[in-house]
């Protein structure tokens, strides 16, 4: 059952009705009870490894959560399945070879996801950060929470556990607010993200055809498409549970809007980089035991977050850049600054700001190359290829139509972009759209909401039988 679909939403009115008819004691049964359905609507399979993986983890938690040595076994446990199910679904030749391919249709949907919540779940027990959650049924509707377990927000225990298992007064405001945020997904998913598919498709899948500048276009779309269609997704997941009473962590924060790539990633997937930050360079040493040590447990922390993004040397090296990123920008600080004392520019002016989110989108972009291209060779084709050509004539030629859309279409998503950057610049200032939005008079409220309906209606692309493309994090 996906996002976006009639289905979904009638799965979702039918849940909220009920659960502000059912006792309060009694919500959490019934999260539970659609959680499963929503789960089991992809495949009765996928419940193998979920439960194998709830099974596990709770019963460490429950019962062995003093030994380390237990933890170990059933993270690596775990992990290995997620690596070898991943494994299988890569179409490698050497996977098909071996018969491994058969597999892939176990390939349960979320657990690259839920894999990591339950890690840090176990890892917070250990620690004593949290109690175990003793009733079985409690965790496993931790670990199944419908909105978040497709692709996220990966949640903490101790931010959401209660928030599930407590109840919720029916509040006019949640229902309001959670249908602005799924409004929003659906806009940026199918109005920005689905087209920019369009480019991003043709270019990528017929790269050997072009050149020069159609290389940084399919790169500035892609980086624009995966940002629209990620946060779509989650913003959709938080529009979901706040109409539930639920609040699911933060995971974007402009992200391109970023000074560095150190920025960028506390802006970007935030629950991913909070986890990579807590459980594995940290307990790595983090920037505890000098510089040489620091820049290792960095290169070694973007090397997993390329495996757990996907299985081929290209996931590899869009991390391992990020962890490059990072080194050379803390070793060539002193250089950074004697530009700037050079050309007289001052730290944090308008023209510093412009050109580190330049230059930190550039970087980004460049890497999510790698991140789409299905293979090593063709992402240095095409970035080795953006500058062997100069052709800044085809912005005004005519031939960009030839890549899947027309003049008007072009025109839209430039509309599309300039409207993300003006959120964007007043977040940043501290200014909240949706809150001042829920201070109109209501019939302009409702006008808005007609209008913006009416736009991805509209304006919004469609695949066969009106479904739209499938929401790009859902393949990790």
């Amino acid at each position: 059952m996906d996002f976006i679909s009639v289905a979904y939403l009638g799965f979702l009115g039918i849940l909220i009705v009920l659960y502000y008819l059912v006792p309060k004691n009694r919500q959490w049964i019934l999260l539970l009870v659609f959680g499963i359905f929503f789960y089991s609507c992809f495949s009765l399979k996928m419940w193998i490894f979920l439960l194998f993986t709830a099974v596990t983890t709770y019963l460490y938690a429950r019962f062995f959560c003093g030994s380390g040595r237990w933890l170990f076994m059933i993270t690596a446990v775990n992990v290995l399945a997620l690596f070898l199910l991943k494994l299988s679904a890569s179409g490698l030749s050497f996977v098909n070879g071996l018969g491994l391919d058969r597999f892939a249709v176990l390939l349960p949907v979320g657990i690259s996801f839920y894999t990591l919540q339950t890690i840090a779940y176990m890892t917070d027990v250990h620690k004593g950060r949290i109690e175990a959650q003793n009733n079985f049924l409690k965790y496993l509707l931790f670990i199944t929470f419908f909105p978040q377990i497709l692709q996220g927000p990966i949640p903490r225990y101790e931010e959401l556990g209660s928030q599930l298992y407590e109840g919720r007064a029916y509040k006019t405001e949640n229902l309001r607010d959670g249908a602005y945020l799924i409004l929003w997904g659906f806009f940026q998913k199918m109005v920005i993200a689905d087209r920019c598919n369009i480019v991003v498709n043709e270019i990528f899948g017929n790269y050997t055809g072009y050149d020069g500048l159609y290389f940084l276009i399919g790169g500035i779309l892609y980086s624009l498409q995966l940002y629209t269609d990620f946060a779509g997704c989650v913003s959709i997941a938080s529009g979901s549970a706040k109409m539930l009473g639920i609040e699911l962590t933060q995971n974007f924060a402009h992200p391109y809007f970023a000074l560095s790539i150190k920025d960028f990633w506390r802006r970007w997937h935030i629950s991913l980089s909070r986890f990579l930050k807590d459980y594995i360079y940290i307990p790595l040493g983090g920037n505890r035991k000098g510089k040489l040590r620091k820049y290792s447990n960095l290169m070694l922390t973007f090397f997993i977050s390329g495996i757990w993004h996907g299985i081929g040397t290209h996931f590899l090296i869009w991390g391992l850049l990020h962890g490059f990123y990072q080194v050379m920008g803390e070793v060539l600080l002193p250089v950074k600054k004697g530009l700037l004392k050079i050309t007289g520019m001052e730290k944090g002016c308008f023209a510093h700001r412009f050109f580190s989110r330049l230059f930190t989108c550039f970087l980004v972009m460049t890497a999510w190359i790698f991140f789409r291209a299905e293979s090593t060779s063709k992402a240095v084709y095409m970035v080795c290829h953006m500058f062997m050509k100069w052709n800044p004539w085809i912005l005004f030629s005519g031939q960009l139509y030839a890549l899947g859309m027309t003049e008007e279409e072009w025109l839209l998503l430039i509309l599309c972009m300039i409207l993300l950057i003006v959120i964007a610049v007043l977040h940043e200032k501290g200014i909240r759209i949706r809150e001042s939005f829920a201070k109109q008079p209501l019939i302009f409220r409702w006008l808005i909401l007609f209008a913006w309906i009416f736009v991805i209606l509209i304006a919004g692309i469609y695949g066969p039988g009106y479904d739209s493309a499938q929401f790009i994090y859902g393949g990790f």
